[in-house]
């Protein structure tokens, strides 16, 4: 047992001390498209080029060469991290990047995780993971169980297979986060997965404000008695509460039955809407 102990120690220090190109690894410098350039072009596209971390060893590749438009937010602690996105992302009505250290980064940050969860807030987590060349040897600050460290208050995670599928992976991640109940998900990331190559994705920001919609919803308030709008988009929302009179009714956020904003009345719900939404209190979508 003792030989075979020795026979693993220096395999590993072979594998993270040798100066000899790994087969089938390729340097950024000659490839066309890495998965680094393809994360940042998605990011783009989404509109996400704020990210929120405090980086580690594990995910410093992603950022050598920082990108001019992007904008990084660094916290010295990341739960501070996860709330600064979160504020982020209901302000701009899109998902925030936030980028987290492996598993003790994700373990402190599961305050906030927890509390973006419960506040349906958009968040697309990316944590380091140490680089699949040395996994099999249980190396030191690697994620045994990433995916299923934040649960179950994510609604997705995922650790890609392969280094290719990683934009796709951050693709998928977005737009789930996007998708209502909107809500974070979190995809953990190898450190030798940014320089490998793969082929670009494509993406689109999911944050459609629809004016029209917002119009009508307001042409139907007027002379009407009672109306429902059932998950309207952010712009009806206001439409609908800035109306004289108007009052809007969200899913359980909180303790109190009235709304808490310091130009609201904070009128009670009628008996009919809350039993008919067991736990739900007026909210005012103003808030939202």
């Amino acid at each position: 047992m003792i030989e075979a102990a020795r026979e693993i120690m220096d395999a590993r220090e072979n594998i993270v001390t040798s100066s000899t190109p790994m087969p089938g690894l390729v340097q950024d410098a000659g490839i066309a498209m890495t998965v680094r350039a393809a994360v940042l072009d998605l990011l783009r596209a989404f509109g996400m080029t704020s990210i929120f971390g405090n980086p580690g060893s594990t995910e410093l590749p992603l950022f050598r060469s920082f990108p001019k438009d992007f904008r990084y937010v660094l916290g010295l602690q990341e739960a501070v991290v996860v709330g600064m996105a979160d504020g982020y992302a209901q302000a701009t009505h899109n998902a925030a990047f936030v980028n987290l250290h492996s598993a003790a980064g994700v373990g402190h940050a599961m305050g906030n995780i927890f509390t973006a969860y419960r506040n349906r807030t958009p968040l697309v987590i990316t944590a380091g993971q140490q680089a699949r060349s040395i996994l099999p040897y249980d190396p030191f600050l690697f994620s045994a169980q990433a995916t299923e460290l934040a649960k179950p208050y994510v609604k997705w995670s995922c650790e890609p297979a392969r280094a290719e599928d990683v934009p796709l992976a951050i693709a998928r991640a977005y737009y789930i986060a996007m998708q209502p109940p909107r809500g974070p998900v979190l995809v953990s990331i190898p450190a030798d997965d940014w320089a490998k190559p793969c082929e670009p994705v494509a993406g689109a920001c999911r944050e459609h404000r629809d004016p029209t919609r917002a119009a009508c919803a307001g042409r139907d308030r007027r002379g009407a008695r009672h109306v429902a709008c059932v998950r309207p988009s952010w712009s009806a929302r206001r439409s609908i509460a800035t109306a004289p009179g108007a009052m809007s009714c969200g899913s359980p956020n909180g303790t109190t039955r009235r709304c808490g904003w310091r130009r609201c009345r904070g009128a009670a719900a009628s008996p009919r809407i809350t039993r008919s939404l067991p736990g739900s209190f007026p909210r005012c979508a103003r808030r939202s």
